[in-house]
């Protein structure tokens, strides 16, 4: 299964509600179980989803949950997992071996860290936050035509519109126009941002990685013009 990093997620509605970020692996067959999916700028959040949760592939991974669902699931618990060992041979068309994390011996689905928290059931909230997540961080303002660049300090093009999850608020992506270095607009997810500042928006990699993401186009379910 080839799912590259920053593949657009949405819910079973359409609806934008993240990136894949990193993929799952099983400690014995070595294959794809689940894909992490990240959300927001600042106020960042990332989950494990199951691929038992997972509706469709294709350009984008649509999910058999609703937002509101998926914003119910607990967060991942990065000590569970470990990062993919040096020995293991890259899985085919992936040339990121920090891409991949692997579940503990005696994985199961049972177990993997996917708890759905009810607002009905006495003491359980609807929401769980990050415990890792800076104090009072939100989501930064971020202006149409702000001047996007990569982490060698390239101007990559202007912000044309920013993509959110509708349940929590968190950008997912930003759409950058095309310019010099894209024919298209380009959707860059919200993980890959360093910093957001009123003159400029800083990525924490490099353009031939920005190149790699998908395009996407102003619109879709979930996109709004920054302002």
């Amino acid at each position: 299964m080839f799912v590259p990093f920053g593949t657009h997620v949405v819910d079973r509605d359409g609806k934008g509600v993240g990136t894949v970020s990193r993929l799952v692996l099983h400690p014995q067959t070595q294959q794809v179980v689940a894909l992490v999916i990240q959300q927001g700028v600042l106020d960042r959040r990332e989950v494990v989803v199951p691929l038992n949760k997972v509706a469709a592939f294709g350009d984008e991974v649509r999910l058999a949950l609703s937002a509101s669902e998926l914003a119910g699931v607990d967060l991942y618990d990065s000590h569970a997992l470990r990062p993919m060992p040096d020995h293991w041979p890259m899985p085919a068309g992936f040339d990121m071996r920090s891409l991949f994390l692997v579940a503990g011996d005696g994985w199961t689905e049972s177990v993997l860290p996917f708890v759905m928290t009810s607002p009905t059931v006495s003491g359980a909230p609807a929401f769980i936050a990050d415990p890792d997540a800076a104090e009072g961080a939100r989501e930064p303002a971020i202006a149409k035509a702000t001047p996007v660049y990569d982490n060698a300090g390239r101007h990559l093009g202007d912000v044309e519109g920013v993509q959110f999850d509708p349940a929590s608020g968190r950008i997912t992506r930003v759409i950058v126009r095309k310019g010099r270095l894209f024919r298209t607009e380009t959707a860059i997810p919200a993980g890959v941002i360093a910093s957001v500042a009123s003159d400029r928006i800083t990525l924490n990699v490099s353009a031939d990685v920005v190149k790699k993401l998908e395009p996407a186009a102003v619109g879709e379910p979930g996109t709004a013009s920054a302002r």
